[in-house]
């Protein structure tokens, strides 16, 4: 071989100020506008947007940066879990199968699943989702990837009939023994690996009831070899600052596995429009939880990988994917602008009738700033909602700063898997 240098295979993440232009990234990296564009799925005309993040190559040091490299310290890269939330298909979007199949060697360390609620009429059993066939299949497909499975167990989807307050306080108070045996045996037929508690419709009143419930179910899992997880919706409190006052955060900490903080709901589908998950809005929550007692190792960071689009006058959005997002934006030629306040993207639109929409979504840009809290605070990491309609620029940018995605073994499995 001769001496020639190697070529730039590593790429670094930018995100994009104002004025910039791909030929003045080109000139700072000391690459070429064909590359940079290549990458990026861009033309050589294309306009960049401030807050855009772009993957340029990684200029190669001179010689006599390489000899100083050695007297410098790296800043260590501490690998981090990644968790995602599983579903069928939604709408026009697909389920999240594909995503995993693609993402699960290397972007994930379990899925959540939403296969499971109580059941209305008998409070100690539960209704499925989906077919059992479709669940193992599922978890033959996850455990192929070395990616656990930590199905949900949820009250948000009950007909408008059903008081989903009154039937999980129902199952608390006299069902508490019999529903946990429920789960546990329901659980470890299905070889499904852990449990990921999603109950929304809590009370302040129902806290001390709630703890009693998941302590029991902990150590219930504990003894057969599964794992908890608590989901924590974050709203907004009296001055407008997240909070989770149902959740007793210390003692609930002391007995699950993860706690995954949803700060993803700062505007959802009854608010109105606004961010998803201000950075601000993002922080205040991660301060709030450690305050109130939750370990910061035990916290996973719940993050949107959705897209919510407010027609004015209307509360309830349209549900988009990133890419959904992205392709109404270029219908309609909007301009996707940063916004500086929440650090997270959005646009506005008018549709064929003139009515305006206002779109909010997060990307690679905003999601880079959430995992430097993750980072700031050692947090565990974090829970995506949902797997398949991201930005597909989120693996890439997590393996990039945490070296690596966290595998959740440690020689843990369900003992009746395969049986």
């Amino acid at each position: 071989m001769g001496g020639g240098r190697v070529a730039q295979t590593q790429l670094t993440y930018v995100i994009v100020k104002a004025g910039d232009t791909l030929e003045s990234l080109a000139s700072r990296y000391k690459s070429t506008v064909q590359k940079i564009a290549r990458i990026n799925g861009l033309t050589k005309e294309t306009t960049l947007t401030a807050g855009q993040m772009l993957r340029v190559p990684k200029p190669l040091p001179d010689p006599e940066q390489q000899v100083m490299k050695q007297y410098t310290t790296a800043r260590p890269r501490i690998p981090r879990f990644a968790f995602a939330a599983y579903t069928g298909k939604e709408g026009v979007y697909p389920g999240s199968e594909k995503a995993l199949q693609k993402e699960g060697e290397q972007g994930l360390s379990g899925i959540f699943p939403l296969w499971f609620q109580i059941s209305p009429e008998q409070p100690w059993q539960l209704q499925s989702f989906v077919p059992e066939a479709e669940i193992r299949e599922t978890v033959t497909m996850a455990r192929e990837r070395n990616v656990l499975v930590l199905a949900m167990l949820t009250d948000q989807y009950y007909s408008a009939s059903v008081d989903a307050s009154a039937l999980t306080r129902q199952a608390m108070q006299t069902y508490q023994e019999a529903l946990s045996n429920t789960v546990i045996r329901t659980y470890l037929h299905c070889g499904i690996d852990g449990i990921v508690l999603d109950w929304h419709r809590l009370s302040e009143a129902d806290r001390p009831l709630f703890t009693s419930w998941v302590e029991r179910l902990s150590a219930e899992c504990k003894r057969n070899g599964l794992k908890l997880i608590v989901n924590v919706p974050m709203s907004a409190g009296k001055h407008g600052t997240p909070r989770c006052k149902a959740f007793d955060l210390a003692k609930i900490g002391k007995s699950v596995d993860f706690i995954s903080l949803l700060v993803n709901l700062q505007h959802h589908m009854n608010s109105g429009a606004g961010p998803l998950s201000s950075l601000n809005w993002t922080e205040a929550g991660i301060r709030y939880a450690i305050d109130q007692g939750a370990p910061n190792h035990k916290l996973l960071l719940g993050i949107a990988g959705y897209a919510y689009d407010w027609k004015e006058y209307s509360r309830k959005p349209d549900y988009l994917s990133f890419e959904g997002a992205i392709n109404r934006a270029r219908q309609y030629r909007a301009h996707v602008q940063f916004d500086e306040d929440s650090q997270c993207p959005t646009y506005i639109y008018e549709d064929q009738k003139g009515a305006l929409h206002q779109v909010w979504f997060e990307n690679s840009s905003s999601i880079s700033q959430k995992v430097n809290l993750i980072n700031r605070y050692d947090l565990a990491g974090i829970s995506l909602w949902r797997l398949g309609v991201e930005d597909a620029g989120l693996w890439p940018l997590l393996r990039s700063r945490w070296g690596t995605i966290r595998k959740w073994n440690n020689g843990f499995h369900n003992i009746f898997y395969g049986k």
